[in-house]
């Protein structure tokens, strides 16, 4: 626990700029202490919020001299993210910022930007890169963690595009990594980079809007919504789309109810089409044809990229997201979700938020090195499994029905095979979520060299 005398210390130390909180009454800290789910939330004894790297680094060897606990926030998103008063909270939103190099083709991301800010500093310079689902994502876990993302086609996952890192080891010594500096070190980061260090600063690859096609960062986004019962004729639409050769796509299906009432279940197409608005009409007339009850086709740019999930980011209630890798998947595995989703909201109509997803994206066109921790570059479809609800007391119904949907879906495929995104549920096995008998004794190695005691966690111990 961080004790006042200890906290005075550090308020003694760290610039003017930052914070330390530790009145759990005071507006301030219940505000820091929020994220975007209750689920597992606790309350630290002190929420410390540093402004520059210096005060990083002082504050973990303070922490670590008083043998205190801590973990990490940004944008909130993670489950690993919250502590109990035996331990601190390193609040990085006080230190953020990007600097673009765009004649390099580089940006240089700090402590707790969120991905908006990315998107945003990048658009100026028609720069684009690898991006997630959500505008409060924190950029650094994002991409130490591997990183999904709708660009992959363009280019590759998030941690393939990290060239270099500033981290903060176990012993609290802040040290550069990169391809000449400590290079498995970089390749640990690129992929488990959470579970090694405090990453305070990443250097990663950006690419000029051209790569799109245009100069705007322009994609063609479109909505088709259908009935339940037409999840075969959709599967069918789908298929010319999910393996045209001609042109590239990502998106998803999925198994919701409808606003504003949320009383019927819908099955939503959401493709995105990096083509002209004519193209992705002619692409995507085979789900018009269906006779969608709403349908839309829009242009979207990628400093606008998740703007129109903003509603998903909504802090607080319980909320988690299990996201499992597939090989494909089938109109049988969509009728299984379709009916799994409707016991859920019927038995548990507190769920209602709740959504069943397929993700996809067209295989990369471009050239991969495949030097990264990550290893599952090459997983085009996820099964994505949102669940939102206010009552503690469903969190057992929730769960049950969510692992039975994983089961549905991974019917046939040996244990040996299945995958789990490696940063969302650390409870899955650790052959789930990293790849490979090498890549994991090579995880071990470099969590014994530089985090033998589990400061980051006990993963790979």
């Amino acid at each position: 626990m961080a004790s006042p005398n200890i906290l005075s210390e550090l308020s003694n130390t760290l610039s003017s700029g930052s914070r330390i909180l530790s009145d759990q009454k005071s507006p301030d800290f219940v505000s820091s202490l929020q994220r975007w789910s209750d689920y597992g939330l606790q309350v630290p004894s002190a929420i410390i919020q540093p402004a520059s790297e210096q005060d990083i680094v002082l504050t973990v060897q303070t922490l670590l001299k008083a043998s205190i606990p801590f973990v990490l926030a940004t944008g909130g998103n993670s489950r690993y993210s919250t502590i109990d008063q035996h331990g601190v909270v390193l609040d990085l939103g006080r230190y953020k910022g990007v600097d673009v190099d765009a004649a390099k083709n580089l940006a240089t991301v700090k402590g707790g930007t969120l991905m908006k800010e990315l998107q945003l500093a990048l658009h100026p310079h028609k720069q684009l890169a690898a991006v997630g689902n959500a505008n409060t994502l924190g950029v650094i876990p994002y991409y130490i963690g591997g990183g999904t993302t709708h660009y992959k086609p363009f280019v590759g996952f998030a941690a393939e595009n990290i060239i270099a890192a500033k981290l903060i080891t176990a012993k609290g010594e802040l040290v550069e990594v990169s391809e000449a500096q400590h290079p498995e070190l970089l390749w640990g980061v690129r992929g488990a980079g959470q579970f090694l260090g405090l990453v305070t600063e990443l250097t990663i690859r950006t690419y000029p809007y051209s790569r799109l096609g245009n100069d705007q960062g322009q994609r063609m986004c479109g909505t088709y919504v259908f009935l339940p019962h037409q999840a075969d004729a959709v599967g069918a639409a789908l298929q010319p789309i999910l393996e045209s050769k001609e042109y590239i796509t990502a998106g998803h299906v999925v198994v919701g109810m409808a606003p504003p009432d949320m009383k019927h279940q819908v099955l939503m197409v959401a493709p995105e089409v990096f083509a002209s608005a004519d193209e992705a009409t002619k692409l995507l007339q085979p789900l018009s044809d269906l006779g969608p009850i709403m349908q839309a086709l829009q242009p979207s740019t990628f400093d606008k990229h998740s703007d129109h999930l903003d509603y998903l980011c909504a802090k607080g209630d319980f909320k988690r997201v299990t996201q499992i890798g597939l090989a494909g998947w089938t109109t049988e595995n969509l009728t299984d979700l379709i009916k799994l989703h409707s016991e859920l909201v019927s038995t548990c109509p507190d769920a209602v938020m709740s959504a069943f997803s397929f993700q996809w994206n067209t295989p990369s066109k471009i050239e991969r090195s495949g030097n990264t921790s990550f290893g599952l570059e090459d997983v085009d479809y996820w099964l994505n499994l949102t669940s939102w609800y206010k009552n503690e007391a469903n969190h057992g119904t929730v769960e049950d029905i969510t692992n039975r949907a994983q089961a549905a879906v991974r019917s046939g495929v040996d244990e040996q095979d299945y995958i789990s995104y490696t940063n969302i549920g650390r409870e899955d096995p650790i052959t789930y979520r990293y790849k490979g008998v090498d890549r994991l004794e090579k995880l071990k190695a470099l969590k014994k060299q530089w985090d033998p005691a589990g400061i980051f966690t006990t993963e790979f111990l």
